[in-house]
C-alpha cells in the first residue's frame, strides 16, 4: 500500500505487464501488439531520420496520421495497416505461429523486433 499526502492508504497492484489486460479491455492481447508495433514505426522513423511527412510519403499516409502513430494515438491503424507500414519502410515482418506451452492458460500476440545490425554486405 501507497500513502497519500494525507495519510490514506491506496492500493498498488502489481501489472501483469499488459496494461490493456489490467483494465479489463476484451482486446488487450490486440491492442498492445499495435501499440509495439506502431513503437517499432516510431523507431524505424526516428532511426532513418525522417521527417514526419517523408515518412508520410512512404507509408502513403498523411502527416497528421503518422503524427497521430508515433504518438500512440492508433484509433483507424489496424494490426494490418501497422504491418504494411513497417513493410513500406523497407522492413521485413516475419509472423511466426506455434502451440502454446502447456503451462500457460491461454495463447497471446507478441511483437518481437530483430536486433538492427548496421553491418556492411560482403563484396562480392
Amino acid at each position: 500500500m501507497s500513502k497519500t499526502q494525507h495519510n490514506e492508504e491506496i492500493p498498488v497492484l502489481a501489472s501483469s505487464g499488459n496494461l490493456f489486460a489490467d483494465l479489463g479491455r476484451p482486446d488487450a492481447e490486440e491492442a498492445l501488439a499495435r501499440v509495439r508495433l506502431a513503437q517499432q514505426i516510431a523507431e524505424i522513423i526516428e532511426r532513418k531520420a525522417l521527417s514526419q511527412a517523408d515518412a508520410a510519403v512512404l507509408m502513403g499516409l498523411d502527416q497528421p496520421k503518422v503524427s497521430a502513430l508515433v504518438h500512440g494515438r492508433l484509433s483507424g491503424f489496424s494490426t494490418d495497416r501497422l504491418l504494411r507500414c513497417l513493410m513500406l519502410l523497407g522492413q521485413d515482418v516475419e509472423i511466426v505461429v506455434r502451440d502454446k506451452p502447456s503451462d500457460h492458460p491461454k495463447a497471446h500476440i507478441s511483437v518481437v523486433a530483430a536486433a538492427h545490425l548496421d553491418t556492411c554486405s560482403p563484396a562480392a
